[in-house]
C-alpha cells in the first residue's frame, strides 16, 4: 500500500522515511501520514475503497497459500491491522503474477493526477499483462477525445475483463461477482461501458448491460439499480420499474423513493393518494432533490463522487442520473413543485 504526502509523493512502506529519520516508512512516519490522509477534510471515499479492494486481494493470497477455510480465514484475521496483512504478504515471498504487478500498477495509476506519467504507467502495465479491464479504463480518460474514442476503450476494457476471468467463472460465480476482487474490473467496465452506450444512443444496449449487472451481482454494491430505474422510466418501461423496485422493496434510500414517486405519478396519476404519499416520504428523505430538479439551484458542473444520506450531494447525483426522466415525464415537475 502506498500513501500520497502533501499530495505529491508516493512512498511504499519498506521506502525510506520522507522525514529523513533513515528508518523504514512503515516504521516511522506511516501511520501519522495515514490519520491524516483519512481525516474528515482529506478523506477520499473512492481512493479507501480502492485502498480496501487491494487488501482483500492480499488476503485472498495468504488464505490461499495457506489453504485456509473460510472459518479459519475469519478467526486468523481477527484483531489483525492492515499492517500487519501487508507484512504477511510480503513475507509469504512467493513471486507474484505479471498479473497481479500489472494490476498494482493500474491501482497506482488510478491515483495518480491525469497526464502523461499516469498514462505511461498504464500503457507500461499492459504489456505486462494484456487483460486489464481498469487499464483500458483509464486510457478513456486519458486518450479519447470524443465521445465514440472513450466507447471504444470501454469496449475493450470489457473484452479484457471478459478474458481476465474466463468463461468458466462466469458460470460458477454468477450472483457473487462484487464479492470477488478479481471481478470489480470487470463490473466497473461494464457500467462505464453501459453509460457510455446510453449517452450515445444506444440505449437499448446500455439498459441491457445495466441488468445484466444487477444479475452478475444482485447485491448492486455499484448502485447501478437506481440508474437502471431511471433509464426504464424514460422508455416509459413501467413494468421494469415496478420489477425491479420489487425486488429491492427493503430500499429506502432517496433514489428509490423519488423514483417509486415518478412511477406513481405516471401509472395512476398525481391526484391519487399513493403517489402524493410517496412524493412526501421522498421529500423526508431528501429535501434538496426538489431544489435541483426544478432549477432553483444550479447543478454542479463536477457530480461527486460520493454523499452522505440526505445531503446535498445525494439529491445532485440523483437529479444527474433522473433530471430527464422527470423533464419527460408530462407535468411531473409541476406536481413536484406543488407538493414540495
Amino acid at each position: 500500500m502506498k500513501l500520497v504526502v502533501n499530495n505529491e509523493t508516493k512512498i511504499g512502506r519498506n521506502d525510506p522515511c520522507h522525514c529523513g529519520s533513515g528508518q523504514k516508512y512503515k516504521k516511522c512516519c506511516l501511520d501519522k501520514d495515514r490519520a491524516k490522509s483519512h481525516s474528515p477534510e482529506n478523506f477520499d471515499p473512492v481512493g479507501f475503497k480502492r485502498e480496501m479492494e487491494q487488501m482483500m486481494k492480499k488476503i485472498g493470497k495468504i488464505a490461499e497459500a495457506k489453504n485456509m477455510s473460510v472459518e479459519d480465514l475469519n478467526s486468523y484475521f481477527v484483531g489483525k491491522h492492515m499492517d500487519d496483512i501487508d507484512d504477511e504478504y510480503e513475507e509469504m515471498g512467493s513471486p507474484r503474477s505479471p498479473q497481479d504487478i500489472a494490476q498494482d500498477m493500474v491501482y497506482e495509476a488510478m491515483d495518480m493526477p491525469y497526464g502523461k506519467a499516469r498514462r505511461t504507467l498504464t500503457e507500461n502495465a499492459l504489456k505486462i499483462y494484456p487483460h486489464l479491464a481498469d487499464a483500458w479504463i483509464i486510457l478513456a480518460e486519458e486518450t479519447a477525445t470524443t465521445q465514440e474514442e472513450a466507447l471504444e476503450c470501454y469496449k475493450k476494457a470489457l473484452d479484457a475483463g471478459e478474458k481476465d476471468l474466463g468463461k468458466l467463472f462466469f458460470e460458477e460465480n454468477v450472483g457473487h461477482f462484487w464479492g470477488m476482487t478479481e471481478a470489480r474490473p470487470y463490473m466497473r467496465a461494464k457500467v462505464y461501458l453501459a453509460q457510455s452506450l446510453w449517452d450515445l444512443g444506444f440505449e437499448a444496449q446500455a439498459i441491457e448491460h445495466y441488468k445484466d449487472c444487477l444479475r452478475l451481482n444482485p447485491n448492486d454494491n455499484q448502485g447501478v439499480r437506481d440508474i437502471l430505474v431511471a433509464r426504464l422510466l424514460i422508455k416509459n418501461d413501467l413494468d421494469g420499474v415496478e420489477s425491479i423496485l420489487k425486488q429491492y422493496n427493503e430500499d429506502f434510500s432517496t433514489q428509490h423513493c423519488y423514483n417509486k414517486a415518478l412511477l406513481l405519478f405516471k401509472k395512476i396519476g398525481p391526484d391519487s393518494k399513493r403517489a402524493c404519499s410517496q412524493l412526501k416520504k421522498a421529500l423526508e428523505r431528501n429535501s434538496f432533490v426538489p431544489k435541483y430538479l426544478l432549477g432553483k439551484i444550479k447543478m454542479p458542473k463536477q457530480i461527486p463522487g460520493s454523499y452522505a444520506m440526505g445531503s446535498r450531494d445525494e439529491a445532485i447525483i440523483y437529479t444527474d442520473d433522473a433530471l430527464r426522466a422527470w423533464r419527460e415525464a408530462h407535468g411531473a415537475l409541476a406536481w413536484l413543485q406543488q407538493n414540495q
